[in-house]
């Protein structure tokens, strides 16, 4: 049997949520960094987010808000939500400017949209700073500035087509959609260099929550500080699986992904489509995936489309086959003993057989299920590997750890591992995070 160290899944859905979410549920600000990054040069832009690098699962949180408000309609529900996205309560990304003046003395400036509080001393979780070397600080302001006057015109546009449902920002207008995570992300991308721009809307199908006549309901993507927070980390957070080669390929944000082997990071990221254009969106909502050697079959799932589906692809080839599915899980593998047959892990930690869509019984991946991002046959016969979001708590002055990993024995159902750092694996320094 082929071995490989990284494949992957995610889509983790969080909890459900009653009116407002706990700052706990998301925030994890812990951390100040006053000059921004002094390892690198000045001036200096920053995205920082104060969440964990941990989605908004907007799906169950907009069902929630249904139960709870069974007499609401769409349009009320709606500003229910914005209220709830404007709170403060999921978190904030921001940019901000660091710059050194005419006396060498580091200053800065702050960009938001949204829940304001855009300062070097609010408290973030994750943060990508990057110099500017043929700039000084006043074009970089101006550029700021006129990207800004930009963004408030498009936000306005948006939200015609959200009905009108927002609040009057700044100049523009906040809505579910021109939040503080498509502000953020928009302006970050337009003053760093191309090969510096973050991810910063997750794949979403917004024909789940609203009618398809609504006119919102072309938006197939969603803005996110915790989706941001998730790119910035390195998050595998979609499907993965192994070619008979022994490389493995983890899904990084948007329809990226990396190449591995045993002994540390190969290539990436590069775009999945380019390898399968006929997966078409579907690329983007991939959620978990496995290899089989024995049918040269890969297995692809999606999640959060009106109609997810199982997704089989010869590898390299234009042979694809969709089939509906009603589940949606975070990680997949095969079955060691048999890899014909899939083995899938829900949100909740369960393991289910792919074949016949029975739960296994399994429970020791409960304990770590709302971590789980991805899952491999591992190196090691008979083990699998699953991978972890970054814990929040480990950080250094100007480093944040990145990615877990654990070790899972499925014949015993027993966790064999601590969970450690990815990056202390050989060649996978790649997860070590700013």
């Amino acid at each position: 049997m082929n071995r490989t160290i990284i494949t992957a899944s995610t889509m983790l859905s969080l909890a459900l949520f009653s009116n407002v979410a706990t700052a706990d549920e998301y925030r994890n600000g812990h951390r100040v960094a006053l000059e921004g990054d002094p390892n690198i040069g000045y001036p200096q832009v920053c995205i920082r987010i104060n969440r964990k690098a941990n989605r908004i699962p907007l799906l169950e949180t907009y069902q929630q808000f249904q139960h709870d408000y069974p007499d609401d309609n769409i349009v009320q529900l709606l500003e229910r939500m914005v209220q709830w996205a404007d709170s403060g309560a999921v978190g904030h990304t921001w940019v901000d400017l660091f710059y050194k003046d005419n006396e060498g003395k580091v200053q800065f400036d702050g960009y938001g949209f949204g829940s304001d509080g855009n300062q070097a001393s609010r408290e973030f979780s994750f943060q990508k700073c990057v110099h500017i070397e043929d700039k000084n600080y006043q074009q970089i302001k101006q550029d700021i500035a006129d990207k800004e006057e930009a963004l408030y015109v498009e936000s306005k546009e948006i939200a015609k087509l959200f009905l009108g449902i927002g609040k009057d920002w700044n100049g523009g207008k906040y809505t579910l959609y021109g939040n503080c995570a498509w502000f953020a992300g928009n302006l970050f991308n337009s003053i760093v260099p191309k090969d510096e721009n973050v991810n910063f809307a997750q794949a979403f199908d917004w024909g789940t929550v609203v009618p398809k006549w609504y006119p919102l309901s072309k938006y197939k993507d969603l803005p996110d500080p915790g989706y941001i927070a998730e790119s910035i980390s390195r998050t595998v957070n979609g499907a993965g699986w192994h070619d008979n080669e022994g490389s493995g390929y983890g899904k990084l944000t948007g329809d990226t992904f990396i190449t591995a082997d045993e002994n540390g990071l190969l290539s990436g990221p590069r775009n999945i489509s380019d390898y399968y254009p006929e997966l078409g969106e579907d690329a983007n909502f991939i959620s978990a995936g496995y290899y089989s050697e024995s049918q040269d079959k890969m297995h692809f799932f999606t999640y959060n489309l009106k109609q997810d589906k199982e997704i089989i692809v010869t590898p390299y080839s234009s042979d694809v086959t969709f089939k509906n599915i009603d589940q949606k899980f975070v990680a997949a593998f095969h079955h060691p003993s048999d890899d014909n047959i899939g083995m899938v892990v829900t949100e909740n930690g369960h393991i289910l057989l792919t074949d016949t869509w029975e739960d296994t019984g399994k429970k020791a991946l409960e304990a770590y299920a709302g971590d789980i991002t991805a899952a491999s046959n591992y190196f090691e016969n008979g083990k699998i590997l699953i991978l972890l979001r970054p814990d929040g708590e480990q950080y250094d002055d100007y480093q944040s750890d990145g990615i877990r990993f654990i070790t899972y024995d499925v014949d015993q159902d027993k966790i064999l591992t601590e969970p450690a750092l990815a990056e202390h694996l050989t060649g996978f320094d790649f997860f070590k995070q700013q």
